[in-house]
This record gives C-alpha cells, sequence and structure tokens, in this order.
C-alpha cells in the first residue's frame, strides 16, 4: 500500500545558496542514533530505518561507514564535535550526508550560542554546501540557538521519570521558536536511563526501556506538534553491546519504525485536510491529510487513565485501521453508553476506503 504526506517539509530555513543541497529539508527521515560499524546498517535498514547518527570510535573508519550507506541509499548524520573532520573535504564528497551534526545538547553541555555559532562557522567554511544540524536538551532552550544551523532537532526522553505526553508540549514549545522554514527533527527515547550516569547518587536509581505503545505515542504525538523527522535514541550501549542483543526491545521500537516507514511518502508528499468531524477539545486529539484519493486521519488519547470518545464520523464504514489486527475500529475501541471510547494513550491510523 502507497501512502505520502501532509506534513511537507519547508525548502529552506537560514538562506541557502543554489548549490547547498536541499534534499534532507523535503524529506522525512527515519533516524537512529549511534551507529558504530558497517555491519549494523543491514538490519538497520530491514527495521525502517533510512537514516542515522554516525557514532565509529574514530573519523578514520566513517569511510567505510559512509560507502556502505551509500550502497544501501540511506543517509547520515555525521557528528562535527570538534569542528571540521580530519578528513578532507574532498574525500567526503560522494558520502551521503544529510547534515554535519554540531553538537548533542549545547544548553544540557553549557556550550553557549556564540560557541555553537563559531563552530557552525568553521565548519561552513570548511564545506560550504551540505547542511548542518545539532539537538537540543529542552525546548526552553530553542530560541536561543534557533537562527544557527540549517535543522533544529530536540532530544527528550520522559521515560519513566516524566509525563509520556511532554513529548507534546516539548514539540509545540520548539517548534514556536523557530522561523516556519527551518525543520524540525525530534529524537525519541529509545534507551534506559539506567544506562546513564546519575547526576545525583544520593537519589534513588530510576530507569526502564519504554513499551512499544509508549515509543508509538511519542512518535505520533511529535508528528501531530510538528516533527518533520524522527530519529531515537540509540542502537549502542554506552557499557557495549547492542540493541540488537536484546531482541524484544529491539521489536518494541521497529514494530514503529516499520510503521513510518509504510507512512514515509505521505509524510513527505500529501497535503493537509479539513478532519472528517467537528473540532473537540474534549475528544481525541487528530490530524487529517489525503494522498492518492484517500483521506488519512491520525486520532490519539494522550490522557493518562482516561478513555476518550472517539467521533462518530470515524466509525462509518469508509474507515479501516492501519498497523492493527482488526478490520473494524469498533473492535479496537471500549463502548461505554451510546459512544467508543480509545483507551488511554492509544493512537490509531485510519485509512478512507474507495468504494
Amino acid at each position: 500500500m502507497s501512502f505520502a504526506a501532509v506534513f511537507l517539509m519547508p525548502l529552506g530555513c537560514a538562506p541557502l545558496s543554489a548549490e547547498r543541497p536541499k534534499a534532507a529539508l523535503a524529506r522525512f527521515p527515519i533516524g537512529l542514533y549511534s551507529v558504530e560499524d558497517p555491519d549494523q546498517l543491514g538490519p538497520v535498514q530491514e527495521a525502517g530505518f533510512d537514516a542515522f547518527v554516525a557514532a565509529p570510535s574514530e573519523d578514520a573508519k566513517l569511510p567505510a561507514l559512509a560507502a556502505a550507506a551509500k550502497r544501501r541509499g540511506m543517509r547520515m548524520l555525521v557528528p562535527v564535535y570538534r569542528g571540521p573532520l580530519e578528513v578532507p573535504r574532498s574525500k567526503t564528497a560522494g558520502w551521503p550526508v544529510d547534515a554535519w551534526h554540531l553538537m548533542d545538547e549545547p544548553d544540557v553541555n553549557d556550550l553557549s550560542p556564540e560557541a555553537l555559532r563559531k563552530r557552525s562557522e568553521d565548519v561552513r567554511a570548511w564545506d560550504p554546501q551540505r547542511l548542518q544540524s545539532f539537538v537540543i536538551g529542552d525546548a526552553a532552550a530553542a530560541a536561543r540557538y534557533a537562527d544557527i544551523a540549517d535543522i533544529l532537532m530536540l532530544d527528550w526522553y520522559p521515560v519513566p521519570h516524566l509525563k509520556l505526553d511532554s513529548v507534546a508540549d516539548q514539540a509545540d514549545a520548539a517548534v514556536a521558536a523557530l522561523p516556519p522554514s527551518k525543520p524540525f527533527w525530534m529524537v525519541l527515547q529509545a534507551f534506559d536511563w539506567k544506562e546513564e550516569p546519575q547526576r545525583d547518587p544520593s537519589k534513588p536509581r530510576v530507569g526502564r526501556f519504554p513499551t512499544h505503545g509508549e515509543i508509538r505515542l511519542m512518535t505520533y504525538l511529535a508528528i501531530l506538534h510538528g516533527a518533520k523527522g524522527l530519529f531515537y535514541f540509540r542502537l549502542q550501549h554506552p557499557a557495549g553491546g547492542t540493541l540488537f542483543d536484546e531482541p524484544e526491545l529491539w521489536q518494541a521500537v521497529t514494530r514503529v519504525t516499520q510503521e513510518l516507514k509504510a507512512l514515509q511518502p505521505m509524510l513527505e508528499g500529501g497535503r493537509a485536510a479539513i478532519l472528517p468531524f467537528p473540532p473537540n477539545p474534549d475528544s481525541v486529539e487528530a490530524k487529517a491529510w489525503t494522498f492518492r484519493g484517500r483521506t488519512y486521519v491520525v486520532i490519539l488519547n494522550r490522557k493518562e487513565g482516561v478513555s476518550q470518545r472517539v467521533p462518530d464520523e470515524l466509525l462509518e464504514a469508509r474507515w479501516r485501521p492501519l498497523f492493527e489486527p482488526r478490520r473494524d475500529p469498533k473492535e479496537l475501541l471500549i463502548k461505554v453508553g451510546d459512544g467508543w471510547y480509545l483507551p488511554s494513550q492509544r493512537v490509531l491510523v485510519l485509512e478512507s476506503r474507495l468504494f
């Protein structure tokens, strides 16, 4: 089944020269952090990912990773945390680089906007054609860094210590701080906080890996709230090993990314549509798109512990759920009185049938 997109990614941010590649600004990347070895790209791509943040132990390993990515048609974000790579720029001309990745969380790691801007200028002087990206750790910092680079990314990892739907609030705040033409990519949690050093060792150790349902809700919340691309953190464990070594956790992520891969054409080339029901702040949250004669609607219930009524219009025979074991939406809902309700923190993706 084919899909295409309504969240059209803008073709520019800060003014771009005609020579600067813009393909990354027109795509909806499905990416994974911490890919280290060319041999990892096969299963990563099979899982639905088409982009990754490279994490080899040294720059000398980047050419092999780039060559393997190019053969597979995959795209890379390449960290340049110290400034321009030691690899001559001429040697990178054939690399499938979407962006040079300037920094992870300058706001958290006390790198000022001025210092990040200087790094951006140094990298731009080294390679004036390719795009640049960086990721902040809190949307409150977005306005301070909004004029730097071409793509702003935001990571937000709420499980288990924050409300899951804080992903939506963070996305809203980041998008509001950016120029309308600047793409916003969200980085979502696919790791256990117990793998990270604890800032205050006196506090109880808190952490777990998100469930499939949590990853799915975070994913669609990010899309409904303006994300033009999604990355997941991470493949490689700090202490060694990867998510490949934990099939249940890997599947919790990749069941979602395979959905995104099916929807990717829609997320890159469709048109916004009017919802087929009147807006209601007490009902489910929703967005609609059209593509190739069909309408697609994503509805979700971001509330914890509370079911929300699904509009009757979505229960008509013209709608069928995607990525579900049932074809009748009612079989996925809860009947209460004369209404049908979406359970807490659930998502439904609906497609209109062609009769």
